[in-house]
């Protein structure tokens, strides 16, 4: 079933053309008569596609195509209007809009090339997710084989530096020992990258994610103070991860770590605070923290965490004091956070 949003300030109009829609059996088209409307529902409904006047209330379709494309960068948007002046069309499609169809005196023939742009639209979607799977496939077949060679490597190297005497000799083994290490690292590391943005972002349990993500750490020097709130996020599939890398930044850099106290504080947006009682980070180490750098190590780990966090709207900072601890802040925006006991759907 292709699930579809019809935004237009004319009731008349959307009934005709949820009618028409539906007629194929695969279709079901869902309505709303303004942008605010149609993001509420956007919250709460995953669709395949969505059709948008650019004539609407308050915010018109061209806004309302960036809103969406900040969250949903590949989600199939249609511009349906009436409107077609050229700076409009170039607009549009500069903005990220699928296609841009005018509607005319014919509405049937129009909701009929609506119709084909949807399949259309549907059918490179789902090429996509089958390229990709395939490629996730070969890649993981590729990196499974290196690995193992580097096991090969790795017990090699070791075997040749029993009983070695010679300094310079032994150093050179160490260093190749430490270099294999590093790729089986990196290695394993890229899978993670390899799974960013390949499914639906969805609502999360916060406590139950960040838990998870503290017994992954598989540390028992370090104890985790977290709140019991009923917070649900809308994030990645790969958001647990967030919290690893944070965690484990702490218990591999921290040096004095241990306690991680996680909070929330609530009012237009969500912050998370992920702090801990360690050795804290200093402000030249502070300027290149997200970013990737050879040669170091650290911050691979807190890049993906920015990276995933980025999918769906959400940043992250940091703010402690050297000698007082590491203090991470997470700020998600109002949208993407719901408080109380039930999942949103």
């Amino acid at each position: 079933m292709i699930v579809v949003l019809y935004v237009d300030n004319n009731p008349v109009l959307l009934d005709s053309g949820k009618r028409f829609l539906e007629r194929e059996k695969d279709i079901r088209v869902d309505t709303a008569l303004s942008a605010g409307e149609a993001l509420e529902q956007i919250n709460t409904v995953s669709f395949d596609a969505i059709i948008a006047d650019y004539d609407l209330p308050e915010i018109d379709g061209i806004r309302l195509l960036r809103i969406v494309r900040e969250k949903s960068p590949r989600l199939p948007f249609i511009i349906f209007t009436g409107t077609s002046r050229e700076e409009i069309v170039i607009e549009a499609l500069n903005n990220g809009a699928d296609y841009y169809i005018k509607k005319g005196n014919d509405p049937e023939s129009r909701f009929a090339e609506l119709s084909h742009s949807i399949k259309l639209l549907k059918r490179a979607e789902s090429a996509r997710i089958l390229a990709r799977k395939n490629l996730t496939m070969f890649s993981g077949m590729i990196r499974h084989d290196i690995l193992n060679q580097l096991m090969v490597v790795s017990g090699s190297l070791e075997l040749a530096a029993d009983g070695v005497q010679e300094p310079g000799l032994l150093q050179n083994l160490t260093r190749a020992q430490t270099a294999t290490r590093t790729i089986q690292r990196q290695i394993i590391f890229t899978s993670e990258y390899e799974n960013l943005g390949a499914d639906a972002p969805s609502w999360q349990p916060l406590p139950t994610v960040i838990y998870r993500a503290f017994l992954e750490l598989q540390n028992d020097t370090i104890t985790l103070d977290l709140p019991e709130d009923n917070v649900f996020v809308f994030a990645d599939p790969l958001f647990e991860k967030v919290f690893y890398h944070l965690f484990n930044y702490a218990y591999k850099y921290g040096e004095t770590v241990t306690r991680i106290t996680v909070s929330y504080h609530h009012t237009a947006t969500l912050i998370i605070t992920v702090s801990d009682n360690g050795v804290g980070i200093s402000p030249q180490e502070r300027i290149h923290l997200f970013e990737r750098r050879s040669g170091n190590e650290k911050t691979p780990g807190l890049l993906l965490a920015q990276k995933i966090l980025e999918v769906t709207g959400m940043t992250i900072r940091e703010t402690g004091e050297v000698k007082k601890g590491s203090r991470f802040e997470i700020i998600i925006p109002l949208e993407g956070f719901r408080t109380g006991s039930t999942q949103p759907s």
